[in-house]
């Protein structure tokens, strides 16, 4: 008896670190370069770091936005990375940390994700993770204030008429919607 109680205790405890690691964490909201995953920019990542990496940046004077090469812009708040935006021009040059890249088509980026979107439009398909209580945001919830916006972590890309990535958005909630 004692040890079906242990192994059932055991098993729970490996279900539930399993699924710990569902959702979004802020290891999701960074990208590297295709060809080696230790170059990395990665959300909370202070300005200086982000620019050893991405070099000297160029302010588009819209909120905290600099524009790098290779079709990377970066979106600060309080000089710590809280949004990273990659542009056609990255193609080939940087992915995200789940290997997703501008130019895959739409349904690799569900398989990667699954079916628990906050929206999948013809052209746009987002994703948002509430770190507080461990679960995606459903349509319905996405315009009631959350205590802490920037716990809503956010991944959305964009696709052209065929399908395929144009833009991916990797940040939180206040960035996206506020700009700060």
């Amino acid at each position: 008896m004692r040890k079906t109680v242990l192994v059932l205790l055991f098993l729970f405890v490996l279900t539930a670190c399993g699924s710990s690691e569902d959702g979004l964490t802020v290891k999701d909201l960074a990208i590297h370069k295709s060809n080696d995953d230790k170059v990395v920019v990665q959300y909370g990542m202070s300005r200086a770091d982000a620019e050893k990496v991405l070099g000297t940046g160029e302010d588009m004077k819209i909120g905290h936005t600099f524009t790098y090469s290779d079709g990377v812009k970066i979106m600060y708040r309080e000089d710590k990375v809280a949004g990273i935006y990659l542009t056609e021009e990255s193609k080939d040059v940087y992915e995200t940390a789940q290997g997703m890249k501008i130019g895959m088509p739409k349904d690799d980026f569900k398989k990667k994700y699954g079916d628990q979107y906050v929206a999948d439009l013809e052209k746009n398909l987002d994703y948002a993770y509430d770190t507080d209580s461990k679960q995606y945001v459903k349509e319905a919830e996405w315009a009631k204030n959350f205590e802490d916006s920037t716990k809503i972590y956010l991944i959305s890309m964009m696709f052209d008429s065929d399908g395929t990535a144009q833009t991916i958005l990797l940040t939180d909630r206040q960035m996206a919607i506020m700009y700060k």
